[in-house]
């Protein structure tokens, strides 16, 4: 008799939880999703709900960009959605066509409140023409109160605008809206940086904002300048005077410490990467790499990552050092060179030949010899367009001389 009970209980308690299930499983099809910015703005940006092999994707559009999240899962009452390898997820109820939640960085516990429903609908919408003409290049001022350089990327057709904003540290990715009269709106979403510009043209000026996600607005102007360019990125961060060579010795996701004066690499030309697991432009940069690595098979080639993290301990900091290697399928050392912080100060202490590290990425060459030939700060990914195209036919000239050497 105890157990036709017991029996019953789990039967009524598994028909429970299927229903809690049935009843928070979102609806498929094109959403319109809004984030609510520190000032009360809307950033929004399109995603699609779809299935594939019975599991549910969440596919977000950029522009020329596609990005697909296939870790969502149904917890109680929720719906969590989460975006390896950065630490960004979604979690939201759903009500029929609508989905109400947040976006949280849950390393940092930074939220901003989300929503979205079911719609076709573009991101923004406007039926005034554009009084302005954006295609081309632009001379860029962030934060004038303490100012650092950048270089607008754009191309219209019409009321449509795309492109990206060049910074030493990298750039913005795929940007993308609409011009209204004056006015310019273009968003972002790509896992770990929700972006919204807004601007307006006075005079020969276009001045406007950068929101990230709900905690931070930047200000900034832009002027058209098509021969203005960046600081070379060879030139930002050097060896400091006496050295010329590099070494560290950094725990890869097995425990093991491997160092670059390993015979491993000894003799070869060592792409030497620093990155993070919660930076796009990284990220982009590694598929780069590996793209590089799949057309080029040089024996005495070498790359190394090493990863400096957010993450609050060691073992979640290879956790996710681990989940890039797995998501990637990285065939070279991934190092933990960091992890509690991802303060460049501190950084630069792990590697005290160089003068500091200004941005992840930085990438080191190192020749045959382990002498240090060129350090990239940032990096140009495919959203720059040219930048992209110049960079990867300069990185393949560099790598095959010192490979000839």
């Amino acid at each position: 008799m105890q157990n036709k009970s017991l029996l019953k209980y789990f039967v009524i308690l598994f028909t429970l939880i299927s229903c809690v299930n049935e009843i928070n499983q979102p609806e498929l099809g094109k959403y319109r999703a809004e984030m609510i910015t520190m000032d009360g703005s809307i950033l929004p940006f399109n995603f699609e709900f779809l299935e594939k092999s019975e599991q549910l994707l969440m596919k977000v559009e950029n522009g020329e960009e596609t990005l697909i999240y296939d870790e969502i899962r149904i917890e109680s009452d929720s719906i969590k959605i989460s975006m390896p390898p950065f630490d960004a997820v979604i979690i939201v109820k759903a009500d029929g066509e609508y989905l109400n939640g947040r976006y949280l960085k849950e390393e940092s516990g930074i939220e901003t409140p989300f929503k979205a429903f079911l719609s076709n609908e573009p991101k923004f919408r406007s039926n005034i023409n554009a009084n302005i003409d954006l295609n081309g290049k632009f001379k860029t001022e962030f934060r004038p109160e303490k100012p650092y350089p950048g270089l607008g990327l754009f191309t219209q057709n019409g009321n449509l605008i795309s492109g990206t904003f060049k910074k030493n540290s990298g750039d913005t990715r795929y940007l993308s809206g609409i011009v209204s009269g004056d006015s310019i709106y273009m968003s972002t979403f790509d896992g770990a940086h929700p972006y919204l510009i807004k601007a307006v043209k006075i005079g020969d000026t276009i001045e406007g904002n950068l929101y990230y996600q709900s905690n931070s607005i930047t200000k900034f102007w832009m002027v058209s300048d098509d021969n203005y360019e960046l600081p070379n990125k060879k030139e930002l961060t050097k060896l400091k005077e006496g050295y010329n060579t590099i070494d560290f010795s950094f725990k890869n996701t097995k425990g093991e410490m491997i160092s670059l004066s390993d015979d491993e690499f000894k003799n070869k030309v060592n792409v030497i990467q620093i990155m993070g697991t919660w930076c796009p432009n990284c990220l982009d940069e590694t598929q780069f790499f590996l793209s590089y690595l799949k057309e080029n098979k040089f024996e005495d080639l070498s790359f190394i990552a090493l990863s400096f993290e957010a993450a609050k301990t060691e073992e979640k900091a290879m956790k996710r050092v681990q989940s890039l290697i797995d998501r990637f399928d990285i065939p070279y050392p991934v190092l933990l060179a960091q992890y509690g912080s991802t303060d460049t100060k501190l950084a630069a202490e792990k590697l005290p030949m160089l003068d500091g590290i200004r941005a992840y990425p930085t990438t080191i060459l190192v020749d045959k010899k382990g002498n240090v030939k060129s350090i990239y700060t940032g990096f140009d990914g495919p959203a720059t367009g040219k930048a992209f195209e110049d960079f990867t036919i300069e990185f393949d000239k560099e790598i095959k001389r010192l490979l000839s050497e």
